[in-house]
């Protein structure tokens, strides 16, 4: 539906509100923009939870809606969002212009798309809100490119962050706490908790159509070097060592360049039959291979999160989870619902594969109660409600852009103009 304003710009409304009839926009007291790459099931989640709100007109922009890093089936179905794609950088700002959005939320602050509508929106005083999982520890850091960071970030007026890590480095770039709000790395738990109980509920025929194993470890992962696969394959062998016939298998989902040298390792230590490879998973399938789990466990040397770790949280699991994920301060009650190992240390990673293998299942079953518990913080409705938060925060603390982060983003904007950056 579109209608004309006084000045003659076309308004686009989304789907009527389910309360009152009216287009929701006609309802709505504020008008979003969302920038993302891509809205796989993940945003989609998010953006629900967002557009539930009647008093927001949410405004999703993918700027890279072909993305292949995660090779998630599109999602096409309706949302109580309005969705808009930029076939290239340029294009940002248009949809910009034609939505006038009252704020605008930016996944990430290191896309040159981001960078243009950050430009777009210190040009009009529009308000800035940056979702953020970044911390200290997932990357290389240097002084010169955390000192232009602080000035990109100091373009935003309020920021969104994943857990305790993200708020401290969040903090480091220059965004006071008290514009700092969460929790933004969150799943749909009822999507992987049902998904999961279902499967439970016809566990043999799910392992037969999944091809999984009667009694398995679960890590959900991207075949790259960061996952730090190889430890993990490495440490696997050594628990299996000592269990012996007894010894869980280890059931590797997901696709990428490192899969063929894992198979590998496995062959080598012998352990072809124990170490399973069901490819990438769908997001409908996904609750299925997690329900059917005993534990589940993410080896990675540096990750901004771990998403995965909220769907096996959800599903009820333990979890055995690297001190490099962002997620462990937040998420991993070591001895609790799960252990904290070291990522340099395979050996600390067996044992702690032993010990969750060899849990009474009562005990078993009680640190996946707790699993649940402190996952039930991190929903998509706690997403909405802390962005909510940012976003109030935005409109009514909107901070004064200095002149050295207006020729920061500018700067960036000319020397990434015509190409992506990696």
């Amino acid at each position: 539906m579109a209608l004309r304003g006084q000045e003659g710009r076309e308004r686009l409304f989304c789907e009527p509100c389910p309360v009152t009839g009216f287009p929701k926009e006609m309802t709505a007291t504020r008008k979003v923009a969302f920038l993302v790459q891509r809205i796989g099931p993940y945003h989609h989640a998010r953006l629900q939870a967002l557009g539930a709100d009647q008093s927001l007109a949410v405004h999703a922009i993918e700027f890279l809606p072909g993305d292949t890093v995660y090779a998630w089936d599109r999602v096409d179905r309706p949302g109580a969002f309005r969705r808009h794609q930029a076939a290239d950088g340029g294009q940002v700002g248009a949809i910009l212009s034609q939505l006038e959005p009252d704020v605008i939320v930016c996944a990430g602050y290191s896309d040159p798309e981001v960078h243009r509508a950050v430009g777009w929106a210190m040009r009009r005083e529009i308000p800035l809100v940056v979702c953020s999982d970044s911390n200290y520890c997932d990357e290389p850091r240097t002084g010169l490119r955390e000192a232009f960071k602080r000035l990109v970030v100091s373009a935003f007026d309020a920021g969104l962050v994943a857990g305790t890590r993200a708020h401290e480095y969040l903090g480091s770039l220059g965004l006071d706490a008290s514009r700092r709000f969460s929790p933004w790395d969150v799943v749909d738990n009822e999507h992987f908790l049902g998904g999961a109980e279902r499967a439970r509920s016809d566990a043999a025929a799910n392992r037969l159509r999944l091809g999984l194993p009667e009694r398995y470890f679960l890590c959900v992962s991207r075949f790259v070097r960061k996952k730090n696969l190889e430890r993990l394959v490495l440490a696997y062998a050594a628990y299996a060592g000592r269990a012996g016939s007894s010894a869980w298998s280890l059931v590797l989902s997901g696709s990428g360049p490192l899969e063929a040298g894992l198979r590998s390792a496995a062959a080598a230590a012998g352990l072809e039959d124990r170490v399973v490879f069901p490819g990438f998973l769908q997001y409908g399938d996904l609750p299925a291979c997690y329900g059917l789990a005993d534990g589940f466990v993410l080896a990675s040397a540096a990750d901004q999160w771990g998403l995965v770790v909220n769907e096996a949280m959800a599903c009820g699991l333990p979890v055995i989870v690297s001190s490099g994920c962002g997620c462990a301060p937040d998420l991993v009650r070591d001895g609790e619902n799960g252990f904290v190992f070291d990522p340099d240390d395979p050996a600390a990673l067996s044992e702690a594969l032993g010990r969750v293998a060899d849990l009474e299942p009562a005990r078993r079953a009680q640190m996946g109660v707790h699993s649940k518990e402190l996952i039930a913080r991190f929903t998509p409705e706690a997403f909405a409600a802390g962005l909510k938060g940012a976003m109030d925060c935005a409109v009514s603390r909107r901070r004064r852009k200095s002149l050295l982060s207006r020729l920061a983003l500018r700067a960036l904007q000319g020397a990434r103009k015509g190409h992506r950056q990696p």
